[in-house]
């Protein structure tokens, strides 16, 4: 027999434990949360650079599968977290925030509700940030934000080279804008990944107006009339019920899920519907389309010997030491989010608005990228922070379990293909200046010879998409849009999207933190009935 809530919230990811942690505030609002996977007790999902290993394990992620991204080639795959915390619990624990620009652009197409003093009033509420509070930070949240400081050899030579390159050195790059570098900001607490099934949910789990339910898979949507009042979901042992929602569903699945909950429920363009054996419940043309992902460009040096952190993850020996290290510290490599030096750079000369990320870390890679390198090492990662080339996602048959068609793009637009060359370079010039020059001994990958278009062969090559895709449920003020400003669903009642899917532009950040913020104001409009 299915549960009966207030509100159902499908997914647990970034925006669904925010959710869930808001929502049941409200003692009169009884909140379900419907997740596919299942708990998050494995310790890896507490270690911070346990990400790598979390990353390849079914039990924790599931990949699909997308179309080839270079003529020729073989399809990629985009990871998402099949967890409580969704991605949150598997992602390099990096907190990115949006900014002021992000936001008058997304007001501008989705009301001024989304403007950026409403957001930064979310993120200063959602925040324990162990900088303090400031007109900027917020302190004595749920969320904790952590800057460990970069002490190290290779850290410090970074810095430097990127501030003598014309960045400035900041202690929050969540804090200003413009160009500027220093340490990463990390969801990361003592040394443990703080997901947000770990700061927003685990905290409030005993609330007695909160369930939250594991190992269901939402197969639709229930309608009556005009109006979405339930899911139908597939549990343990293949048993399904239908789940009823007093109030309305919330669709949290993120970029790939949510629309193809949505197309599933008859939701979507009428011909690819048709095409899928779905019947037309409500038209909407653009579910699944506008799909905007990053594409990095990758480069890996070797260094000086006894040089960065190679030495001590390159062996199952080593490995084990520093495993040990942390069991008993929570200290060393391991308690590190993935990039320990964030940089946000104004690649084009003609503009002073920074347009790429760029990422360092005192690690890389074999040539197989699946093994630490067995000598001294770093990895930069860089790529546009508003890409505006467009993949999509659909369904291909309304039964759940078959994979859905993403055909994926990337760096097709020109400006994206600009501002790659560009970033690459920049890389370089980084790695050539300063203290960090004498530390450097030679560029292994991609090589010294690939410059100008083969800087885009080789991120389509060998480079990947971020995890951080949006947009396939974008939200504005046209009539067409999926959702409108208050992130319902047009043509039909009692249905919301609140995840990254909403956004119809790239935030110029990572995804998490602006998720996280989006899911915090969204929770005031459910509350309210607006």
């Amino acid at each position: 027999m299915g549960v009966d809530a207030d509100v159902i919230i499908v997914g647990s990811g970034a925006a669904g434990c925010v959710l869930a942690h808001r929502l049941s505030e409200d003692p009169d609002c009884r909140v379900l949360v419907l997740e596919h996977g299942g708990r998050d007790r494995h310790p890896w999902l507490r270690v911070p650079k346990g990400f790598a290993r979390a990353l390849t394990n079914p039990e924790f992620v599931r990949a699909y599968e997308t179309s080839p991204v270079v003529a020729g080639g073989g399809p990629e795959y985009w990871l998402r977290g099949r967890v409580l915390g969704g991605s949150t619990s598997v992602n390099g624990s990096m907190y990115a925030r949006s900014g002021p620009a992000d936001h008058a652009e997304l007001a501008a197409v989705a009301g001024a509700g989304w403007s950026w003093p409403t957001m930064l009033a979310a993120y200063r509420a959602m925040e324990d940030h162990a900088l303090g509070s400031d007109a900027t930070r917020g302190v004595g949240g749920p969320l904790p934000v952590d800057v460990a400081p970069v002490t190290d050899r290779v850290g410090t030579a970074v810095l430097d080279a990127a501030a003598a390159v014309g960045l400035t050195h900041v202690t929050d790059v969540n804090a200003v804008a413009g160009a500027r570098v220093g340490a990463t900001p990390a969801t990361i607490r003592r040394g443990v990944r703080m997901s947000a099934a770990r700061a927003f949910l685990r905290p409030v789990r005993r609330r007695p107006n909160l369930v939250v339910a594991t190992r269901q898979r939402v197969l639709d949507l229930v309608m009556e009339g005009d109006r979405v009042v339930g899911v139908r979901a597939r549990g343990l042992g293949g048993v399904e019920e239908v789940h009823r929602a007093e109030r309305e569903v919330v669709l949290a699945g993120g970029t790939i899920e949510s629309p193809l909950l949505l197309e599933r429920s008859g939701i979507g363009e009428p011909e690819r519907l048709a095409a899928a054996g779905i019947d037309v419940r409500v038209p909407s043309p653009r579910v699944g389309e506008g799909v905007i992902e990053q594409r990095s460009v990758e480069v890996r040096v070797r260094l000086r010997t006894g040089l960065g952190n190679n030495h001590r993850l390159d062996s199952s020996a080593t490995r084990g030491v520093e495993a040990l290290r942390y069991a008993v510290t929570r200290r060393g490599p391991l308690a590190t989010p993935a990039y320990e030096v964030s940089a946000a750079v104004a690649t084009d000369p003609a503009s002073d608005r920074v347009d790429a990320q760029v990422l360092f870390t005192a690690l890389s890679t074999d040539a197989s990228g699946l093994a630490v390198a067995d000598h001294a090492g770093m990895t930069a990662v860089g790529y546009p922070l508003r890409p505006t080339t467009t993949s999509s996602v659909h369904v291909t048959a309304p039964d759940v379990d078959t994979a859905p068609r993403i055909e994926a793009a990337f760096l097709v637009d020109d400006a994206d293909r600009a501002t790659t060359v560009r970033t690459l370079g920049w890389i370089r010039h980084v790695l050539a200046t300063g203290r960090l020059a004498g530390l450097v001994d030679v560029e292994e990958s991609p090589g010294a010879t690939v410059t100008g278009d083969g800087a885009i062969d080789h991120a389509l090559a060998s480079g990947s998409g971020i995890y951080h895709a949006v947009g396939s449920c974008a939200m504005g003020t046209d009539v067409e849009a999926v959702v409108d400003p208050s992130l319902r669903v047009r043509g039909i009642d009692g249905l919301r999207v609140v995840d990254a899917s909403v956004f119809p532009a790239m935030p110029a950040a990572g995804t998490a933190a602006p998720t996280m913020a989006l899911a915090w104001h969204a929770a005031d409009l459910v509350l309210a009935g607006r």
